[in-house]
């Protein structure tokens, strides 16, 4: 997958989102393809977008564990141009889970609602932007 670690990430803490402090390259290689991810200076994300209702059994968004998935998933979903690109971005944030070690119930979980928001909110969103 990608030998980077959470704690690598140059990134601070600005509210409730992950700021990154200077420009940062991911390469993530997978049985799929590898992927580069060239992130710069003051790229943000808010976590894995878990809602409130549900940390206390699917954790907290910027949680370590799931940070380095839901950085990926965030990226590689606001750059998708098509469904299929979205779908790698899912296919890659479940497999990020599982190399973080989330336990198989969690990362099914926070994959399904991955992919729900996808089929009602985010094609209907990229429709309206002429994408």
């Amino acid at each position: 997958m990608t030998s980077t670690r959470c704690e690598d990430l140059p990134v601070c803490l600005m509210g409730e989102r992950l700021v990154f402090l200077r420009s940062f390259c991911l390469v993530i290689e997978t049985g799929g393809g590898v992927y580069r991810i060239s992130l710069p200076e003051g790229y943000s994300w808010d976590g894995a977008s878990i809602p409130r209702a549900c940390w206390s059994v699917m954790g907290h968004p910027l949680e370590s564990s799931v940070r380095l998935a839901s950085l990926i998933h965030d990226w590689r979903c606001e750059h998708a141009r098509t469904g299929a690109e979205r779908m790698v971005g899912d296919a890659l944030f479940l497999e990020c889970l599982e190399q973080a070690g989330l336990p198989r119930w969690r990362r099914i979980g926070m994959w399904c609602a991955v992919r729900v928001w996808s089929l009602f909110f985010w094609r209907r969103r990229r429709g309206k932007s002429g994408r």
